[in-house]
């Protein structure tokens, strides 16, 4: 069971496009999120001199991802300075710490690799990391703690807009009739796909056509043919969730031709997604 959660947000340079203070009711964790060009402003706040954890956002043009770089540190404002220098492919930076002064070197390293490994399985963002963090050890007990403080911070990197650690399809693949999964012919099988809050999620296994229609949208034949040169997909096997922002798209890209996506995609008992989506 799911409970509400209370979320307190300080803005401290008094405009939603300067420097944020994020709270969770009931926890000892603590976000800053600070644009780079008002890094060195933040200089003279003594509580970002602590141990922490810190995320670097941008965009990785290249690949048409966002861009994630993340990173740990005994002084959390040093280390952000130092990559003003570093890195220029950020504009925002979002750092933890402990109102209690509990992480330390240990438990930081921990969260870099636990957040690393979680970013990558989920696939959002690219990573702009060149080496996988080294997890530290420390007891059952420790473990627990952090566990919970990762849980805690994944609700407000998300609310603070970023998603990189929720997977496309996060508590949403079963076959619950408030939720459940849609299938289309493709290629030699079927292609699955969930709708979530996100938009509509084309599922990992999911068949994938072997020819496209010439009427298919150049658009949808460009992403075929980046994803088969990527890797994502191969023997016409979708190897990981894909997120669209239409049905009909999502549709088209398994099928391998222009189809309503309301209309064509069903539950195993034949009902539509656009039945679904409309009535009670």
């Amino acid at each position: 069971m799911n409970f509400g959660k209370v979320i307190k947000l300080f803005l401290l340079d008094g405009t939603p496009n300067g420097r944020w203070i994020c709270e969770l009711s009931n926890w000892t964790g603590i976000a800053y999120k600070i644009p780079r060009n008002m890094i060195k402003e933040s200089e003279n706040r003594d509580e970002l001199s602590s141990p922490g954890i810190y995320f670097l956002f941008g965009r990785d043009d290249e690949n048409d991802k966002p861009l994630v770089y993340i990173g740990e540190a005994e002084n959390i404002i040093a280390r952000l300075k130092q990559h003003l220098d570093r890195k220029d492919n950020w504009n925002e930076a979002v750092a933890f710490i402990s109102k209690d002064s509990n992480l330390n070197k240990a438990h930081i390293k921990y969260l870099e690799n636990r957040f690393y490994t979680i970013a990558k399985m989920c696939g959002r963002y690219s990573i702009d990391n060149n080496n996988i963090p080294t997890k530290s050890t420390v007891s059952e007990a420790e473990v627990a703690e952090l566990e919970e403080f990762i849980y805690n911070a994944k609700i407000l990197v998300n609310a603070l807009g970023h998603k990189t650690f929720e997977s496309y399809s996060e508590k949403q693949i079963n076959e619950k009739e408030n939720n459940p999964i849609f299938y289309i012919s493709a290629g030699n099988g079927k292609a699955s796909m969930i709708a979530t809050s996100d938009g509509y999620v084309l599922q990992k296994g999911s068949c994938i056509h072997i020819t496209s229609a010439e009427s298919l949208n150049n658009g949808i034949k460009k992403k075929v043919e980046q994803s088969r040169n990527d890797g994502e997909i191969k023997d016409n096997i979708l190897q990981e969730d894909k997120l669209f922002s239409s049905s009909s798209s999502a549709a088209a890209f398994a099928a391998g031709y222009s189809i309503s996506g309301p209309q064509q995609w069903k539950t195993k008992e034949g009902k539509t997604l656009k039945s679904f989506e409309t009535k009670k």
